[in-house]
């Protein structure tokens, strides 16, 4: 089980793909500056799902700030954003998940870049 962060300015959303991945710990985020400090102050996670368009600060800015903070285990992050942002979202140099998407492709994708196996089970 891995420790998640889900950062998304929409809570619906956040909730939403908390519930996708029920096999992990999730924490969720509506405002990206909270992750940042979250993470700045310590708190471990494995994942970090990051939504491209938001309000303060993007996805593209949280991303580089987390990487700025060069810890010693830095978290994996994966940025979310529908189709039309594909060109945004690939400049980010980030793995790249398109919105919408179902619990089973995220759980793969999550697994995948866990270094885990698929995880196939059919709750959406």
């Amino acid at each position: 089980m891995a420790r998640i962060l889900v950062v998304d300015d929409r809570p619906e959303v956040v909730r939403a793909i908390a519930r996708m991945l029920y096999d992990h710990e999730t924490v969720t985020e509506t405002d990206p500056r909270r992750a940042l400090a979250r993470v700045a102050g310590g708190e471990p996670f494995d994942l970090v799902l990051v939504d491209l368009n938001m309000p303060v600060m993007s996805g593209g800015e949280l991303s580089a700030a987390l990487a700025a903070l060069s810890l010693a285990r830095p978290p994996i992050v994966l940025m979310m954003s529908s189709g039309e942002n594909v060109e945004s979202l690939f400049a980010t140099g980030r793995a790249v998940l398109i919105k919408p998407f179902d619990g089973a492709e995220l759980r793969d994708l999550v697994a995948a870049m866990l270094h885990e196996g698929p995880r196939h089970a059919s709750h959406a």
